[in-house]
């Protein structure tokens, strides 16, 4: 029966004196299982009692409704050693594994805490808790640090690095690991010398597997991965590549509007050409016939979406560059603008047909961030806002490595 109850409320670590229910506290009186310390001074174990401590009130858990608060009652020890060098009493206090130092609560109340928030909100576990916001986000700010992130235990042989929106122009990068479909970090912002900062203390091992790191068509991050990852190569994402495109004819379709009061349907360029029915192909050749530069932009918008299709690395690059010429011929200023971004891009489009690495993953994260944040009615504080989100991808596992058994 006090194994059940000892393994019920994990006490392994301590014996169990006395327990009684007050109300809806649960209070249980323990003393630990030592007989003795380690002498914090010279480090010999030392079994000497100098005093016993007043009990300290901890909360441990909270079952079936319940606060367990535990009544630890610990000593104070003195080393016989110490006191022969220099005459005086060199005390130390019972260490407790699953007791932080200066906390008033345990370890596994963390983690209950932590599981909790992985699905409700901070004002949930409150109440659940019966603790203050601060503790929570001590807590919190304790397990997940986003510039050392959550590492998998496999290797991670391409890395996806992607921005999302926090609140109007604030853009937060998100880190993942394309290769194993998992959540590393999230930023606390967009600057340089944050993204600089996570990838200096990435541990060695991971930026020694790291192949391919796969990024939208920004240059802000460009240079400073190529410096800490030397070895990967660098894949722009082919997403971004036609999204770019879509975006160009959509300015110059805009541009038309305004200059003849026409109306074009943005819809009928977006629609890749094998999902037009009929009566899109009919208006689309309509409008191509007006206006012959936005149907070139079309066409080679439909040229690069064909190449990326193509299995081989070989025939890819020979069809990229065949649109290339074609496009160096174009008298059109639209053309020969994003001509040269690809020209820019060349090698980063093409690496993609080495691992055929996207960052669809990372897109499906920042896709599920935006959901979080709805759900929680948004965030003011960035830092609970990281914190809370990676809750949502990590396994609490990897968080909870002291969890006793």
């Amino acid at each position: 029966m006090q194994n059940c109850f000892i393994n019920l409320f994990k006490l392994q670590e301590f014996h169990v004196e006395n327990s009684e229910l007050k109300g809806k506290t649960m209070l249980i009186t323990v003393r630990p299982k030592t007989k003795g310390v380690r002498c914090r001074d010279c480090g010999r174990y030392i079994s000497t009692v100098n005093r016993y401590l007043a009990p300290k009130k901890v909360k441990h858990m909270f079952w079936q409704g319940n606060m367990v608060v535990l009544l630890v009652k610990t000593r104070a020890f003195f080393c016989w050693q110490c006191q022969k060098k220099d005459k005086r009493r060199h005390i130390t206090v019972d260490r407790l594994k699953s007791i932080p130092l200066k906390k008033n609560y345990s370890l596994v109340y963390a983690d209950q805490i932590m599981r909790g928030l992985g699905s409700t909100s901070f004002k949930t576990q409150q109440e659940l808790a019966e603790s203050s916001f601060s503790t929570i986000q001590c807590i919190l700010n304790d397990k997940i640090d986003p510039f050392i992130g959550v590492w998998p235990e496999e290797a991670v042989t391409s890395l996806g690095l992607d921005c999302h929106s926090f609140s109007g122009q604030k853009m937060l990068p998100t880190i993942t690991d394309i290769s194993n479909h998992k959540l590393i970090s999230i930023l606390p912002d967009d600057r340089r010398t944050t993204v600089e900062k996570f990838l200096e203390e990435m541990p060695e091992i991971q930026k020694e597997n790291i192949d391919d790191v796969c990024i939208d068509m920004s240059r802000q991050y460009y240079q400073t991965i190529k410096r800490e990852l030397p070895k990967a190569k660098i894949v722009v994402d082919a997403f971004h590549v036609i999204a770019d495109a879509n975006k160009r004819i959509s300015e110059l379709r805009t541009i038309i509007q305004k200059t003849d009061k026409v109306k074009l349907p943005r819809l009928l360029f977006d629609k890749p050409k094998e999902h037009l029915n009929a009566n899109d192909r009919v208006a689309l050749n309509e409008i191509n016939k007006a206006y012959p530069e936005l149907l070139a932009l079309w066409q080679f918008k439909e040229e690069i979406r064909r190449i990326y299709k193509i299995p081989n690395s070989t025939l890819a690059k020979m069809s990229f560059d065949s649109m290339i010429k074609k496009m160096k011929l174009s008298e059109y200023q639209s053309v020969q603008q994003w001509l040269k971004t690809l020209i820019r891009w060349q090698n980063e489009i093409l690496a993609y047909f080495d691992n055929f690495t996207t960052n669809g993953y990372t897109e499906g994260v920042n896709t599920k961030l935006k959901t979080i944040k709805r759900l929680s009615y948004g965030f003011r504080n960035i830092d609970n806002y990281i914190r809370k989100a990676m809750l949502a991808f990590i396994p609490i596992s990897l968080l909870l490595s002291h969890y006793l058994t």
